[in-house]
């Protein structure tokens, strides 16, 4: 089974309906999913699921590295209005592609918690990285209120800091973490690894975990999504907005109000509307 994608300004989105999608993890989760190499040995690379929003695209349009890992992606979740109406302008485009639509959001943290549920249903553990201050841990346990079946374990996120466009952790040896971490994702049987450290730190960490589970060899389906700020949302740390305004495209607004310090990320937004329009505008861009 094989998921439908398009390009948004150079960056790969998943446009194949969610159900689709929850079938295709489901049916990468199963055993029989393991490929097979030289001598019969098992092969198994994680999947990996990527929320791209308008922030990400315009991030992503000034750093290759983060574009190569969104584009790498096995899932790339339209997370958010921005990339709906995005498709709706570039889609009238005589230059564009006739099927460049992307039908509806998918919002990573909903995104999330479907797969807790399909974890919760086939006994699957699950772990929750990131955060501060026991987020984490706090996530995991109304999780657990809501599906008593669920099993895992969380932990805080590690410190780590951009430096000369490259994620680096400020303590500890980096190595000897992500070593220590596939560890204890192989040893407790955890089959979805949530990470929610930011963008785009928690797209840097993925790619360092999944470069470290495919070394180790693993034996049974991994699947690792970035989720950003679903754990404080989960937790009841920050309220989601109303439905009618989700239902508007205007959950972005409500989470503003929340959090005033993110005005200077939602400038990266109006440049992302600046782009899309020329870009249908001068049909001849590159852009």
């Amino acid at each position: 089974m094989s998921l439908h994608a398009v390009k948004m300004l150079g960056i790969s989105v998943t446009t194949s309906p969610k159900k689709e999608i929850l079938e295709f993890i489901k049916k990468g989760l199963e055993p029989s999913a393991l490929g097979l190499g030289k001598n019969n040995k098992t092969i198994q690379k994680p999947i990996i699921i990527v929320t791209p929003n308008p922030e990400q695209v315009m991030l992503a349009r000034n750093d290759t590295h983060v574009a190569n890992i969104l584009n790498q992606a096995d899932v790339a979740l339209p997370d958010g209005v921005g990339l709906v109406w995005a498709s709706r302008v570039l889609s009238s485009s005589r230059l564009a592609v006739s099927d460049l639509r992307v039908a509806r959001a998918i919002p990573g943290v909903e995104f999330m918690e479907d797969l807790v549920e399909l974890a919760a249903k086939q006994g699957y553990p699950v772990a929750l990285i990131g955060g501060r201050r026991g987020l984490a841990v706090q996530t995991l346990e109304c999780l657990q209120r809501k599906h008593p079946k669920l099993v895992g374990w969380a932990e805080d996120g590690p410190e780590l800091s951009m430096q000369n466009a490259k994620c680096k952790m400020q303590n500890g040896d980096e190595k000897a973490y992500y070593e220590a971490l596939t560890h204890r994702i192989t040893e407790s049987g955890a089959r979805i690894v949530f990470v929610g450290l930011g963008a785009p730190k928690q797209e840097f960490f993925i790619e360092q975990l999944k470069l470290e589970t495919v070394k180790c060899k693993l034996e049974k389906p991994l699947v690792l999504m970035a989720v950003g700020g679903s754990f404080d949302i989960i937790a009841g740390r920050i309220p989601r907005a109303p439905q009618v305004m989700r239902n508007l495209g205007l959950e972005w607004l409500w989470r503003l109000g929340a959090e005033p310090w993110r005005l200077k990320r939602q400038l990266a937004l109006l440049r992302f509307i600046f782009f899309v329009l020329r870009k249908h505008t001068f049909k001849g861009s590159t852009l």
